[in-house]
């Protein structure tokens, strides 16, 4: 993993380049460190700023600031989604705060890769390359989605694993009945029983 460590940095600080207020923002950053788990493919990367760049080192002794685990897949779409870093898919350790700021610093980061694409193909090619990117990232979460439901779908209907939601609306009202009906009796005790 560490060979793909110079490239990753280097494109993350060209990127950054092309979006100056967001580089900007960085300032808040500087000296401090994140590290990202990939749960997956068992690869701990840690980031640092220094100077308004993002450094990668290869290895470091210094605890990070701030830790996030998850899955890749889960991770790449922090670049999409900045809220899904306080989803239950991701774990965060470390300064809460630093992490809302990382959150607010990925919402606000505005990277026109289209633009860059057409400066190394032009034009005439970086519009269907990325119209043909933006179908396959849809066609790949439609079949996400559409795998999800159906597997859920088939755990209730077919192998009949999981409640439907009538089933679980019934068992909530039953234990809601039991918790009233206990409620009374441990009030019919009480008047009952000697002071």
């Amino acid at each position: 993993m560490s060979v793909f460590l110079k490239p990753l940095e280097l494109a993350l600080n060209k990127a950054l380049d092309q979006d100056l207020e967001t580089k900007a923002k960085l300032n808040q950053f500087e000296q401090r460190s994140i590290a990202i788990n990939i749960k997956d493919l068992n690869q701990l990367i840690t980031m640092t700023v220094i100077d308004l760049q993002i450094q990668l080192p290869a290895n470091t002794d210094k605890v990070a600031d701030l830790t996030i685990t998850g899955n890749a897949m889960t991770l790449a779409k922090l670049g999409s989604d900045p809220d899904s870093l306080f989803s239950a898919e991701i774990d965060i350790n470390g300064d809460v705060q630093f992490a809302k700021q990382l959150r607010d610093l990925l919402d606000g980061f505005d990277f026109d890769w289209e633009a860059q694409l057409a400066k190394v193909t032009g034009d005439t090619l970086a519009y269907p390359i990325a119209h043909g990117i933006r179908q396959f990232t849809g066609w790949v979460k439609n079949t996400h989605q559409s795998m999800q439901q159906n597997t859920a779908e088939y755990l209730r209907e077919e192998a009949r694993l999981l409640p439907d939601k009538s089933q679980t609306n019934e068992y909530m009202a039953d234990i809601d009945t039991l918790r009233a009906d206990l409620d009374r009796l441990e009030a019919r005790i009480d008047r009952l029983s000697p002071k």
